[in-house]
């Protein structure tokens, strides 16, 4: 089986564009115009190398986020719709000490730190950790992953997972650490892929010296979050679904047919959040 191709990313672009379209009102040069593209696109596919070239070399989590690490800080595509609904949660918190798991590079340990919270962040990718510790001297981070979270039962008053949890196989066994270190009356923050992203084929991709590559993420449904949660004993305070904005819709297509990669990504839900309490 040969690897999925530019080309054939591109051809389903245009078809997602199009299925988009077939309802919506006044849009008929649109439908038109894709049906067109996607025609152009067929008959070039077997004579064009930009359409046969590979979407990217795929990557374990270790050595992806080694190499990531010197470009996470982009800033990347979906941290234009997740951030605002997330800080603005962040922002009704009492200050205290706050769990950043699968910290990275400190994207939200800064922003912890900066409101007056003491910052424990874990990751499993040393290189990320260097880069957070950097920028949170007065931080205290620590390698381990999410389902092994190396902290004692109930030592933090909250803890943050940002886009995180699309890495792990299971939803459950994840939340249940959070759970387990977070104090009773305490909060969890939750930001994730939106699952029909990664059923449409969205990876954490990212660009390297040789060329694209890409980590494998983990399809959850939106349901899995509160039911692992539940699970867990805790409360559901709120959730939300923000919607890819155009400038959060960016993929490898995006030069090649812009206006069928807007048609067919701008408006789906983007992210999932979701804040948890614990009683």
């Amino acid at each position: 089986m040969t690897d999925p191709t530019l080309g054939e990313l591109t051809v389903g672009v245009e078809g997602l564009a199009l299925l988009r379209l077939l309802r919506a009102d006044d849009h008929g040069a649109a439908r038109a115009a894709r049906m067109a593209e996607t025609r152009d696109l067929l008959d070039r596919l077997g004579r064009d190398p930009a359409l046969q070239g590979s979407l990217g070399v795929e990557l374990d989590l270790r050595e992806g986020y080694a190499r990531w690490a010197e470009t996470y800080d982009g800033p990347l595509r979906l941290f234009s719709v997740e951030e605002p609904p997330m800080e603005r949660r962040l922002g009704a918190w009492p200050a205290g000490a706050v769990l950043d798991a699968a910290c990275g590079t400190g994207r939200y340990a800064v922003r912890l730190a900066g409101l007056g919270h003491a910052v424990v962040g874990i990751d499993r990718s040393p290189d990320m950790l260097e880069r957070a510790r950097a920028k949170v001297p007065g931080g205290r981070f620590l390698e381990g992953g999410l389902t092994d979270l190396p902290l004692p039962d109930a030592s933090v008053d909250a803890a943050v997972c940002a886009l995180a949890l699309v890495h792990v196989p299971e939803v459950a066994p994840a939340v249940a650490e959070l759970a387990r270190v977070v104090r009773p009356g305490g909060r969890i923050l939750v930001s994730d892929v939106h699952p029909v992203l990664v059923q449409l084929g969205w990876q954490a991709q990212f660009a390297t010296g040789a060329g694209r590559a890409y980590m494998r993420l983990h399809r959850h449904q939106v349901t899995d979050y509160a039911a692992a949660a539940l699970a867990a004993g805790l409360v559901v305070r709120g959730a939300e679904e923000p919607a890819l904005t155009p400038e959060a819709a960016v993929t490898p297509t995006l030069e090649l047919v812009p206006e069928a990669t807007r048609a067919a990504y701008v408006g789906l839900p983007g992210v999932v959040i979701w804040e948890f309490a614990r009683p």
